[in-house]
C-alpha cells in the first residue's frame, strides 16, 4: 500500500506547490483590487517561457536556472502591471462593476494568450521544455523525491511568510489592508493607492511567473498553459475565500491531493481513467459555493473541531429520519 501510495503522495507536494504559487497572486489582486482576474492564467504562460527563453535560448543553466526564474518574475509582473495600466484602470475610474471587470479580464486574458501564441510559432515553440532536469533524491515504491521537489515546497513557504510580514508588519501592507476593506476612505486618508495598487499587481503577476517557470522546468509547456491550469488555480484561490493566503496554501495541496488520490482511488476501484481529474476540482468547486461560500475566510480550528465533532449526531440524525420516513 506503501508503494502505491507513494507517487500520488510526492505527486500531490509538487503539484499543490506549483498550484498554491499560481493561485497566490490571484488572491493578491482579488483581496486588494476585488477583480476576480482571468487574465491571471496567461502570467503564467508569460512567466513559463520566459524560462524556456532563457535556459534554451541563451543557456542560463545550473546557478543560471534561479536567473532564469528571477526573469519569469519580472516578465510576467510587467504584464501584470501592463494589464492594469491599459484595462483595468481606466474601467475602474469609469465605475465599471466586478462584472465589466471579470468581462474585461477573460478579454485580456485572450489577447494575451493568443500574442503569446504567435510568438511561440515564430520561434518555433509551440511545445517546448526548459532543458533543466530536476534530479531523482529519493525513491519510495513507485514514486520519487526530485530536487524540484527541494526546490519549490521551500519557495512557496518564503513567499507566504514575506506576504504575511508585508501584509502585518509594514506602512505599505496597511495600506493594502486599507484598500481591500474600503478604498475610497483609504484614497481619502491620503494612502497612495496608485503606488499600492501597481505594487499588488507586480507581485501577484511576478509569483504567477515563477510558478510559470517552475512549470517549464517540471513538464513540457504550450501556449495553453494557463488556460489550462485555471481551474485548479480558481479551485485552490476559492477555497480560501479569495482573500487568505493561508487558506490559498491549503487550497492548493487540497485540491491537488482531490485530485490525485481521487483519481487514484476511483482509476482502481472503478477503472475511472485519469483523464477526469478535471471532474474532482470542479466538484471542489461547486461543494464550497454550496456549503460554505466564504471557503476557508474566517474559520478556525475551534470551528473545525466543532464541525468534526457533530458529524456523528448528524449521520444519526439522518438516519432516525430516513427510519421514520419508511416507517
Amino acid at each position: 500500500m506503501v508503494d502505491f501510495l507513494a507517487r500520488p503522495t510526492f505527486d500531490t507536494i509538487l503539484l499543490g506547490s506549483l498550484y498554491t504559487m499560481m493561485a497566490l497572486g490571484l488572491t493578491l489582486t482579488y483581496k486588494v483590487t476585488k477583480i476576480p482576474n482571468f487574465a491571471h492564467a496567461e502570467y503564467v504562460t508569460i512567466g513559463a517561457y520566459a524560462t524556456v527563453a532563457m535556459v534554451n535560448r541563451l543557456g542560463f543553466t545550473g546557478v543560471g536556472g534561479i536567473l532564469a526564474i528571477a526573469v519569469s518574475f519580472l516578465a510576467s509582473a510587467g504584464v501584470a502591471l501592463g494589464v492594469d495600466e491599459l484595462v483595468f484602470k481606466p474601467l475602474f475610474r469609469r465605475g465599471a462593476s466586478p462584472l465589466h471587470m471579470l468581462v474585461a479580464s477573460i478579454g485580456a486574458g485572450l489577447m494575451l494568450r493568443y500574442l503569446v501564441f504567435i510568438g511561440a510559432d515564430l520561434a518555433d515553440l509551440l511545445s517546448v521544455k526548459a532543458n533543466l532536469s530536476a534530479q531523482t533524491v529519493w525513491v519510495l515504491g513507485n514514486g520519487s523525491v526530485s530536487s524540484l521537489h527541494l526546490t519549490i515546497v521551500p519557495t512557496v513557504a518564503g513567499i507566504v511568510i514575506v506576504l504575511h510580514l508585508l501584509f502585518v508588519g509594514t506602512r505599505v501592507g496597511k495600506g493594502m489592508r486599507a484598500m481591500a476593506s474600503n478604498f475610497d476612505l483609504a484614497r481619502v486618508s491620503g494612502i497612495n493607492t496608485t503606488f499600492i495598487r501597481r505594487l499588488t499587481w507586480l507581485l501577484a503577476g511576478g509569483l504567477a511567473g515563477v510558478a510559470g517557470g517552475f512549470w517549464a522546468i517540471h513538464n513540457p509547456i504550450t501556449p495553453e498553459l494557463g488556460w489550462r491550469s485555471l481551474l485548479w488555480i480558481f479551485a485552490a484561490s476559492i477555497l480560501a475565500g479569495l482573500t487568505s493566503f493561508y487558506g490559498t496554501i491549503a487550497g492548493g495541496y487540497i485540491v491537488a491531493a482531490a485530485e490525485n488520490f481521487g483519481i487514484f482511488f476511483l482509476n482502481r476501484a472503478f477503472d475511472v481513467d485519469v483523464a477526469y481529474k478535471p471532474l474532482v476540482v470542479l466538484a471542489i468547486i461547486v461543494a464550497v459555493f454550496l456549503i460554505r461560500p466564504t471557503g476557508f475566510a474566517g474559520l478556525t480550528v475551534r470551528d473545525v473541531l466543532s464541525g468534526l465533532r457533530s458529524i456523528p449526531s448528524r449521520v444519526l440524525e439522518r438516519a432516525r429520519k430516513l427510519r421514520a420516513s419508511r416507517g
